[in-house]
């Protein structure tokens, strides 16, 4: 497996935290965190029978997240039913929640998947929040053009099957996590997670660092970022692609895209 480029992810970590500082990434990313502190205090994966969980992750997945309590605004999590693009939406079924159940105490392969009525991306999110230490979010292929940035893959995965994404990308993301948890980042979402989650559930204690599903929404968020601000590959961009690009970019990714692509990202 190819090494993390160190430099490009220093650089993207700095402008990533900057960006974060100065606008309102955070605000606007911020209920995919809500979800995964909701979700992952309501279910019991060793407990709960399948259709528990199914149950609840789909009264999860309907909720709309306010970003305050005195918020009028609602943003609901992006692309399930009624909060986002209707094409993108994959409501999870009770088979999804069967596979949840089972594949945290399997050395899983394609097989144990088969029954899955929802994507590999939107599968992961899932997986990502309620088996935090097994799996990460990455909920979109459109990610391996940061894969392939990040690890100088040029664009070596780009090829695979669903299936051998959502292997692949998972060690890339770990690795990506690993880096990620060297620094500080408390400063980005803690404090608004923390608010929340004490108004959610006002006799909880008070949350004072990210548990193992925040880092793997704080991963997916990380690169959601490269997408969009380093490699301007998302449509909705207001700079004109890769005019801001770091030094030293691989040419092969810069050859590989004619126009900004949509990032058809599932957020569960």
């Amino acid at each position: 497996m190819s090494l993390l480029n160190l430099g490009k992810f220093i650089e993207c970590l700095g402008n990533y935290k900057r960006h974060c500082d100065r606008t309102f990434w955070t605000k606007k990313e911020l209920p995919k965190f809500y979800f995964a502190n909701i979700l992952s205090r309501r279910i019991q994966l060793n407990v709960q029978s399948a259709k528990t969980i199914f149950e609840i992750c789909r009264r999860v997945q309907e909720k709309d997240y306010y970003y305050k309590e005195n918020d009028t605004k609602i943003c609901g999590i992006q692309f399930l039913p009624g909060t986002g693009n209707k094409s993108y939406s994959e409501p999870i079924s009770e088979a999804d929640a069967e596979i949840i159940k089972e594949v945290v105490h399997l050395n899983w392969n394609a097989q144990d998947f088969a029954k899955k009525t929802i994507s590999y991306n939107a599968l992961s999110g899932w997986l990502g929040t309620l088996a935090p230490h097994k799996f990460i979010p990455v909920t979109s292929t459109q990610f391996r053009h940061t894969i392939s940035y990040l690890f100088d893959l040029e664009l070596k995965i780009y090829g695979e099957t669903d299936y051998d994404f959502f292997v692949q990308s998972q060690k890339y993301f770990y690795l990506t996590k690993k880096r990620l948890k060297e620094f500080n980042l408390d400063s980005l979402y803690l404090k608004e997670i923390s608010e929340y989650v004490k108004f959610s559930y006002p006799k909880s204690i008070l949350k004072k660092e990210y548990n193992e599903y925040d880092w793997n929404w704080l991963t997916n968020d990380f690169h959601l970022f490269i997408y969009r601000e380093i490699l301007r590959l998302d449509s909705n961009s207001k700079i004109p692609v890769f005019k801001k690009l770091p030094q030293n970019t691989n040419p092969a990714l810069l050859n590989c895209f004619e126009k900004p692509e949509i990032l058809n990202i599932y957020v569960p």
